[in-house]
Protein backbone atom coordinates (compact mmCIF):
# COMPACT_ATOMS: atom_id res chain seq x y z
CA UNK A 1 0.00 0.00 0.00
CA UNK A 2 2.69 2.85 0.70
CA UNK A 3 4.45 1.75 -2.58
CA UNK A 4 0.94 2.74 -4.20
CA UNK A 5 0.60 5.90 -2.31
CA UNK A 6 4.43 6.98 -3.05
CA UNK A 7 3.62 6.45 -6.78
CA UNK A 8 0.77 8.55 -6.50
CA UNK A 9 2.86 11.32 -4.74
CA UNK A 10 5.48 11.25 -7.44
CA UNK A 11 2.76 11.49 -10.00
CA UNK A 12 0.82 14.42 -8.17
CA UNK A 13 4.17 16.00 -7.70
CA UNK A 14 4.31 16.19 -11.62
CA UNK A 15 1.08 16.58 -12.35
CA UNK A 16 0.90 20.28 -12.97
CA UNK A 17 4.57 20.35 -14.76
CA UNK A 18 3.25 17.68 -16.86
CA UNK A 19 0.04 19.71 -17.73
CA UNK A 20 1.74 22.67 -18.51
CA UNK A 21 4.68 21.12 -20.47
CA UNK A 22 1.95 18.57 -22.19
CA UNK A 23 -0.21 21.79 -23.64
CA UNK A 24 2.57 24.00 -24.33
CA UNK A 25 4.52 21.09 -26.45
CA UNK A 26 0.23 19.86 -27.86
CA UNK A 27 -0.07 23.67 -29.08
CA UNK A 28 3.57 24.25 -30.53
CA UNK A 29 3.10 20.41 -32.66
CA UNK A 30 -0.26 21.88 -33.88
CA UNK A 31 1.46 25.06 -35.85
CA UNK A 32 4.32 23.18 -36.82
CA UNK A 33 2.14 20.24 -38.12
CA UNK A 34 1.22 23.44 -41.00
CA UNK A 35 4.82 23.88 -41.88
CA UNK A 36 5.52 26.73 -39.69
CA UNK A 37 8.44 26.71 -37.68
CA UNK A 38 7.56 28.00 -34.15
CA UNK A 39 10.99 29.68 -32.40
CA UNK A 40 9.07 32.02 -30.45
CA UNK A 41 7.62 29.37 -28.13
CA UNK A 42 9.64 30.55 -25.33
CA UNK A 43 8.31 34.19 -25.50
CA UNK A 44 5.03 33.25 -25.89
CA UNK A 45 4.95 30.88 -23.20
CA UNK A 46 6.63 34.32 -21.35
CA UNK A 47 3.63 36.53 -22.34
CA UNK A 48 1.58 34.50 -21.90
CA UNK A 49 2.61 33.89 -18.14
CA UNK A 50 1.96 37.40 -17.86
CA UNK A 51 -1.29 37.39 -19.62
CA UNK A 52 -2.78 34.75 -17.42
CA UNK A 53 -2.01 36.47 -13.77
CA UNK A 54 -3.53 39.73 -15.02
CA UNK A 55 -6.43 38.10 -16.14
CA UNK A 56 -6.69 36.16 -13.27
CA UNK A 57 -6.39 39.41 -11.14
CA UNK A 58 -8.73 41.61 -12.81
CA UNK A 59 -11.62 38.64 -13.36
CA UNK A 60 -10.86 37.11 -10.15
CA UNK A 61 -11.13 33.77 -11.22
CA UNK A 62 -7.92 31.40 -12.09
CA UNK A 63 -9.62 30.38 -15.47
CA UNK A 64 -10.28 33.80 -16.72
CA UNK A 65 -6.63 34.24 -16.14
CA UNK A 66 -6.05 30.67 -18.19
CA UNK A 67 -8.55 32.14 -20.98
CA UNK A 68 -7.12 35.03 -21.39
CA UNK A 69 -3.82 33.97 -22.00
CA UNK A 70 -4.82 31.36 -24.57
CA UNK A 71 -6.54 34.44 -26.36
CA UNK A 72 -3.51 36.49 -25.88
CA UNK A 73 -1.64 34.12 -27.58
CA UNK A 74 -3.91 33.00 -30.16
CA UNK A 75 -3.89 36.56 -31.66
CA UNK A 76 0.15 36.18 -31.39
CA UNK A 77 -0.25 32.99 -33.13
CA UNK A 78 -2.60 34.81 -36.04
CA UNK A 79 0.06 37.54 -36.87
CA UNK A 80 3.38 34.98 -36.60
CA UNK A 81 1.19 32.88 -39.49
CA UNK A 82 0.30 35.47 -41.71
CA UNK A 83 3.56 37.04 -41.50
CA UNK A 84 5.20 33.50 -42.61
CA UNK A 85 2.74 32.62 -45.20
CA UNK A 86 1.90 35.87 -46.73
CA UNK A 87 5.46 37.34 -46.84
CA UNK A 88 8.57 35.47 -48.56
CA UNK A 89 10.85 36.05 -44.63
CA UNK A 90 12.72 33.70 -42.93
CA UNK A 91 11.00 31.74 -40.51
CA UNK A 92 13.71 32.12 -38.02
CA UNK A 93 14.14 35.49 -38.55
CA UNK A 94 10.18 36.01 -37.76
CA UNK A 95 10.28 33.73 -34.92
CA UNK A 96 13.25 35.07 -33.35
CA UNK A 97 12.33 38.85 -33.54
CA UNK A 98 8.25 37.81 -32.34
CA UNK A 99 10.47 35.87 -28.93
CA UNK A 100 11.88 39.01 -28.00
CA UNK A 101 8.44 40.67 -28.67
CA UNK A 102 6.97 38.02 -26.35
CA UNK A 103 9.53 38.59 -23.26
CA UNK A 104 8.43 42.16 -23.71
CA UNK A 105 5.09 42.02 -23.37
CA UNK A 106 5.07 39.38 -20.66
CA UNK A 107 6.90 42.11 -19.06
CA UNK A 108 4.13 44.39 -19.69
CA UNK A 109 1.34 42.36 -18.95
CA UNK A 110 2.77 40.72 -16.00
CA UNK A 111 5.17 42.99 -13.80
CA UNK A 112 2.71 45.97 -12.83
CA UNK A 113 0.31 42.77 -11.29
CA UNK A 114 3.56 41.38 -9.27
CA UNK A 115 4.06 45.19 -8.09
CA UNK A 116 0.13 45.45 -7.02
CA UNK A 117 -1.11 42.22 -5.81
CA UNK A 118 2.08 40.07 -4.62
CA UNK A 119 1.38 36.77 -3.43
CA UNK A 120 -1.24 35.18 -6.22
CA UNK A 121 -2.47 32.46 -4.03
CA UNK A 122 -5.99 34.00 -4.11
CA UNK A 123 -6.04 34.12 -7.45
CA UNK A 124 -4.80 30.37 -8.43
CA UNK A 125 -6.37 26.87 -9.00
CA UNK A 126 -7.31 24.89 -5.66
CA UNK A 127 -5.08 21.53 -5.21
CA UNK A 128 -8.39 19.60 -5.64
CA UNK A 129 -8.15 21.10 -9.37
CA UNK A 130 -5.06 19.47 -9.88
CA UNK A 131 -6.20 16.53 -11.52
CA UNK A 132 -9.17 17.59 -13.49
CA UNK A 133 -6.97 19.81 -15.08
CA UNK A 134 -4.55 16.67 -15.73
CA UNK A 135 -8.21 15.32 -17.14
CA UNK A 136 -8.87 18.20 -19.36
CA UNK A 137 -5.57 18.39 -20.58
CA UNK A 138 -5.56 14.48 -21.73
CA UNK A 139 -8.90 15.85 -22.97
CA UNK A 140 -7.48 18.40 -25.41
CA UNK A 141 -4.42 15.69 -26.03
CA UNK A 142 -7.30 13.23 -27.66
CA UNK A 143 -9.49 16.08 -29.58
CA UNK A 144 -6.24 17.86 -31.08
CA UNK A 145 -5.29 13.79 -32.15
CA UNK A 146 -8.90 13.55 -34.00
CA UNK A 147 -8.70 17.06 -35.11
CA UNK A 148 -4.78 16.35 -37.13
CA UNK A 149 -5.77 12.77 -38.03
CA UNK A 150 -9.49 12.47 -38.49
CA UNK A 151 -10.96 15.41 -39.84
CA UNK A 152 -10.96 17.53 -43.18
CA UNK A 153 -9.13 20.26 -41.51
CA UNK A 154 -6.44 18.25 -40.36
CA UNK A 155 -6.17 16.77 -43.74
CA UNK A 156 -5.35 20.67 -44.80
CA UNK A 157 -3.60 21.03 -41.75
CA UNK A 158 -0.82 18.33 -42.55
CA UNK A 159 -0.85 18.67 -46.57
CA UNK A 160 0.29 22.66 -45.71
CA UNK A 161 2.92 21.20 -44.09
CA UNK A 162 4.12 18.53 -46.21
CA UNK A 163 3.95 20.55 -49.76
CA UNK A 164 2.27 24.01 -49.47
CA UNK A 165 2.07 24.84 -53.13
CA UNK A 166 0.69 20.58 -53.83
CA UNK A 167 -1.80 21.89 -51.28
CA UNK A 168 -2.99 25.07 -52.88
CA UNK A 169 -3.20 23.30 -56.65
CA UNK A 170 -5.31 20.64 -54.63
CA UNK A 171 -7.66 23.56 -53.52
CA UNK A 172 -6.33 23.81 -50.32
CA UNK A 173 -5.91 27.68 -49.13
CA UNK A 174 -3.29 27.33 -47.48
CA UNK A 175 -2.83 30.82 -45.48
CA UNK A 176 -6.65 30.69 -44.28
CA UNK A 177 -5.34 26.51 -43.14
CA UNK A 178 -2.15 27.78 -41.31
CA UNK A 179 -4.06 30.71 -39.89
CA UNK A 180 -6.43 28.60 -38.33
CA UNK A 181 -3.59 26.23 -37.11
CA UNK A 182 -1.75 29.30 -35.63
CA UNK A 183 -5.16 30.23 -33.90
CA UNK A 184 -5.56 26.86 -32.19
CA UNK A 185 -1.91 25.78 -31.66
CA UNK A 186 -1.33 29.08 -29.99
CA UNK A 187 -4.17 29.26 -27.91
CA UNK A 188 -2.75 25.99 -26.25
CA UNK A 189 0.06 27.22 -25.74
CA UNK A 190 -1.14 29.74 -24.25
CA UNK A 191 -3.88 28.25 -22.06
CA UNK A 192 -0.77 25.60 -20.79
CA UNK A 193 1.48 27.87 -20.25
CA UNK A 194 -1.57 30.16 -17.75
CA UNK A 195 -0.96 26.77 -15.74
CA UNK A 196 2.44 27.56 -14.98
CA UNK A 197 1.90 30.86 -12.62
CA UNK A 198 -1.74 29.56 -11.78
CA UNK A 199 -1.20 25.81 -10.89
CA UNK A 200 2.44 24.73 -10.78
CA UNK A 201 4.17 27.60 -9.35
CA UNK A 202 1.54 29.88 -7.72
CA UNK A 203 3.96 32.91 -8.55
CA UNK A 204 4.93 35.31 -11.70
CA UNK A 205 8.50 37.08 -11.25
CA UNK A 206 10.62 38.94 -14.08
CA UNK A 207 12.94 34.98 -13.55
CA UNK A 208 10.25 33.24 -15.64
CA UNK A 209 11.45 34.59 -18.86
CA UNK A 210 14.97 32.93 -17.85
CA UNK A 211 13.77 29.70 -17.56
CA UNK A 212 13.76 28.40 -21.03
CA UNK A 213 10.78 25.97 -20.15
CA UNK A 214 9.43 27.26 -23.66
CA UNK A 215 12.45 25.55 -25.11
CA UNK A 216 11.52 22.26 -22.92
CA UNK A 217 8.40 22.10 -24.62
CA UNK A 218 9.70 22.50 -27.95
CA UNK A 219 12.13 19.68 -27.47
CA UNK A 220 8.99 17.67 -25.69
CA UNK A 221 7.50 17.84 -29.55
CA UNK A 222 10.24 17.39 -31.44
CA UNK A 223 11.48 14.28 -29.87
CA UNK A 224 7.66 12.81 -29.56
CA UNK A 225 7.44 13.60 -33.77
CA UNK A 226 4.35 16.60 -32.71
CA UNK A 227 1.80 13.55 -31.85
CA UNK A 228 -0.31 14.41 -29.02
CA UNK A 229 0.16 11.13 -27.84
CA UNK A 230 3.33 10.23 -27.42
CA UNK A 231 3.88 13.64 -26.14
CA UNK A 232 2.33 12.26 -22.85
CA UNK A 233 5.42 10.37 -21.50
CA UNK A 234 7.68 12.53 -22.82
CA UNK A 235 5.88 15.56 -21.06
CA UNK A 236 5.64 13.48 -17.96
CA UNK A 237 9.51 12.80 -17.91
CA UNK A 238 10.71 16.18 -18.70
CA UNK A 239 7.94 17.72 -15.86
CA UNK A 240 9.84 15.23 -13.68
CA UNK A 241 12.91 16.44 -14.36
CA UNK A 242 12.18 19.53 -13.44
CA UNK A 243 10.27 18.91 -10.51
CA UNK A 244 12.88 16.67 -9.18
CA UNK A 245 16.15 18.51 -9.91
CA UNK A 246 16.55 19.45 -6.40
CA UNK A 247 16.54 15.51 -5.32
CA UNK A 248 18.44 14.47 -8.19
CA UNK A 249 20.89 17.22 -7.06
CA UNK A 250 21.01 15.67 -3.47
CA UNK A 251 21.16 11.87 -4.83
CA UNK A 252 24.50 12.59 -6.51
CA UNK A 253 25.78 15.49 -4.62
CA UNK A 254 25.76 17.79 -7.87
CA UNK A 255 26.77 21.47 -7.08
CA UNK A 256 23.57 23.60 -7.56
CA UNK A 257 24.08 25.40 -11.06
CA UNK A 258 24.73 21.51 -12.29
CA UNK A 259 21.06 20.67 -10.62
CA UNK A 260 19.54 23.45 -12.81
CA UNK A 261 20.79 21.84 -15.99
CA UNK A 262 19.40 18.23 -15.65
CA UNK A 263 16.22 19.16 -17.29
CA UNK A 264 18.74 20.71 -19.92
CA UNK A 265 20.79 18.14 -20.58
CA UNK A 266 17.62 15.55 -20.68
CA UNK A 267 16.76 17.77 -23.58
CA UNK A 268 20.14 17.47 -24.97
CA UNK A 269 19.92 13.76 -24.91
CA UNK A 270 16.23 13.85 -26.30
CA UNK A 271 17.49 15.74 -29.46
CA UNK A 272 20.70 13.45 -30.02
CA UNK A 273 18.52 10.91 -29.95
CA UNK A 274 16.26 12.08 -32.23
CA UNK A 275 18.89 12.90 -34.69
CA UNK A 276 20.91 9.64 -34.93
CA UNK A 277 18.41 7.23 -34.47
CA UNK A 278 15.37 6.28 -36.40
CA UNK A 279 12.97 7.72 -33.89
CA UNK A 280 13.96 10.86 -36.61
CA UNK A 281 12.81 8.80 -39.42
CA UNK A 282 10.21 7.75 -37.13
CA UNK A 283 8.75 11.01 -36.21
CA UNK A 284 10.07 13.29 -39.08
CA UNK A 285 9.00 16.69 -39.42
CA UNK A 286 6.90 17.95 -42.06
CA UNK A 287 8.91 18.40 -45.10
CA UNK A 288 8.07 21.89 -45.53
CA UNK A 289 8.56 22.87 -41.89
CA UNK A 290 10.78 26.46 -41.94
CA UNK A 291 10.94 26.83 -46.03
CA UNK A 292 9.17 30.24 -47.39
CA UNK A 293 6.08 29.45 -49.20
CA UNK A 294 4.90 32.06 -50.78
CA UNK A 295 2.58 32.45 -53.54
CA UNK A 296 2.96 35.22 -55.72
CA UNK A 297 -0.51 37.31 -57.49
CA UNK A 298 -1.20 35.60 -60.84
CA UNK A 299 -0.75 38.63 -63.98
CA UNK A 300 -2.47 38.28 -67.14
Amino acid sequence: MNGLENVLGVVGDIAAAFITFYLVALGHSVFEKAGLLDLAIDGIFFMSTGAAVLGAVVFGTPIAGSLTAALVASLFGLVMAYLLTALPISHGAVGLSLQFLGYGLGIVLGYPVRQQVGALYAFCYSDEALFEMVGLALLLGVLTYYLIEKTKLGAAIRASGENPHAASALGVNVLATRLVAAAIGFAIIGFGASFFPLLWQKYWDLKVYTLGYGWLAFTIALAAGRHPIFLIPMAFLFGGLVEYSVTIQSLLKLPADVAKLIPFIGALGAMLAYSFTRLGRIFASPQSLGKIYYKEEKTV
